[in-house]
């Protein structure tokens, strides 16, 4: 860099605390990345594209700090006493509807302070134009930032014109909004660094799916050819065209992570791993042929598991499947547009428990088109398909997806604060078919009826007795459900 001044050169990344009041002693954390909600679970996640970006920023000389507040224990006003210390020259916030006041709050003290405030994510890519109104962002990046966070900064420092600053809407100098031309989606994934995860502490990251530690999450593909309509980072971030990193860029990063720093298991967060099934199977001869001992999980559409694929899988180390189930009916999946069936999710199901793999079912509750009888079908559904995990939310209205169009144009939302629309402890929607109170009771309720049955429990039991990672995931799950 041409100028070595550390307060010219520093790139902050802030993930900030879960709420406005939160404090370290809270036992509120948010969870959840395409879904994003507050949990009290104890789930601590990260942002991968963060990290990725951060890295890119380091390959081009700038002096990088992350401030991930949840794990570092740092609330509001220890935020903002951080900025004032460190004084960086821009500061870089990942806005979704959950945090979105705390982001403003933090990022108006920011801007106070004279640094450059830059807002990217799916949230804001969605609602740029009237995001980049309010007075506490100076920046809007849209889509994939990985390299365009430094391309803003570089231009920034060098006082250049940011007319060419492809993806950006931002705010001239006489006030008019200018909504530059849409980034190019990252065509070379090969090309990207290994992201920057030494600048966070993976031993403080936990989610109820692993059963090692550290553990870390990493993304190797982007870009979903499905259309599910509640589905916001095809819409927003990564488009529909799949582009992937080589098996051998894919191999390296999981063996940094084990290398490097120690990782036991790693969540392979891709919307879809098994999209290319002849690349998700090298994946997994690599990983054995190099003998990378590490223990991982994948999410999948049941429709494209087979039986060669699901054996490779576990060879690999692959652990646990991940199926985005949504819904019980036949109708409401069409209507979602999920391009599947429910005789095609109880055979991908039945392929990865045939296998020895854990399955995690994602089911929603309260779709627009759902009725009472609807709901309790996918009830039956998930109880019927037994997984070792179900996780349950309701569909998140969120922007930039016809599902949010839809449920505006119709009147079903009973608020416009963002923050409300917390999937996992509440919906803010009222339905054609299900009123709010009918839909809050379902996901207040499903937890219990789920993981109480007598079915559930013996399964659950022989399970325990695996591993000793498998006993104490079971126990950390029932001690927190069994209290629902």
């Amino acid at each position: 860099m041409d100028n070595p001044d550390p307060k010219h050169t520093t790139v902050l990344f802030v993930e900030p605390p879960p709420t406005l009041d939160w404090t370290p002693d809270s036992t509120v954390s948010k969870a959840g990345r395409r879904h994003p909600c507050l949990n009290e679970t104890g789930e601590q996640i990260y942002s991968y594209q963060n990290l990725s970006c951060a890295a890119v920023l380091r390959e081009q000389g700038y002096a990088v700090r992350y401030l991930h507040c949840p794990t570092q224990r740092f609330d509001c006003a220890m935020t903002r006493e951080y900025i004032d210390t460190l004084a960086p020259f821009a500061m870089v916030i990942m806005v979704e509807h959950i945090n979105a006041l705390v982001a403003e709050a933090i990022s108006r003290h920011a801007r106070g302070r004279g640094v450059h405030v830059i807002w990217v994510g799916p949230h804001v890519t969605a609602l740029h134009q009237s995001e980049i109104a309010k007075e506490c962002v100076d920046y809007v990046l849209r889509r994939e930032w990985d390299y365009a966070v430094a391309e803003l900064v570089g231009a920034l420092r060098a006082g250049a014109s940011l007319d060419n600053v492809a993806g950006l809407t931002w705010r001239q100098a006489g006030g008019a909004v200018a909504v530059n031309e849409d980034r190019p989606y990252i065509e070379d994934l090969d090309a990207l660094p290994v992201p920057a995860y030494d600048l966070v502490d993976l031993s403080k990251f936990y989610e109820s799916v692993f059963v090692a530690f550290p553990a870390a999450t990493m993304i190797t593909s982007r870009g979903c050819p499905f259309n599910c309509v509640f589905c916001s980072y095809p819409e927003t971030i990564y488009g529909h065209r799949h582009r992937t990193m080589s098996p051998a860029r894919v191999v390296k990063e999981i063996a940094h992570l084990v290398d490097e720093h120690g990782v036991r298991e790693i969540r392979i967060d891709d919307d879809t791993f098994n999209i290319d099934r002849s690349r998700a199977m090298e994946i997994c001869r690599l990983m054995v042929r190099e003998r990378i001992r590490v223990l991982f999980s994948v999410q999948a559409r049941p429709s494209l598991m087979t039986d060669e694929l699901a054996a490779w899988l576990k060879k690999a180390g692959c652990r646990m499947v991940l199926f985005g189930v949504e819904s019980g009916n036949d109708e409401v999946l069409a209507r979602m547009r999920k391009q599947t069936t429910k005789n095609d999710i109880r055979r991908g199901v039945r392929i990865a428990k045939k296998h020895g793999l854990d399955v995690l079912n994602c089911v929603m509750l309260g779709f627009y088109w759902d009725t009472p009888a609807t709901v309790e079908e996918t009830m039956q559904f998930a109880f019927e398909l037994n997984a070792e995990f179900t996780q349950v939310s309701a569909p998140t209205p969120l922007p930039g997806t016809d599902y949010y169009r839809l449920l505006e144009e119709n009147g079903c939302l009973l608020t416009s604060a963002w923050h409300e629309h917390d999937s996992v402890h509440h919906s803010a929607v009222q339905l054609p078919s299900l009123t709010n109170q009918q839909l809050n009771e379902y996901l207040r309720t499903f937890y219990r009826r789920y993981y109480r049955r007598p079915r559930y429990v013996w399964m659950m039991l022989v399970r325990m007795f695996r591993s000793w990672g498998a006993f104490t995931q079971s126990m950390r799950k029932w001690t927190v459900l069994l209290t629902k």
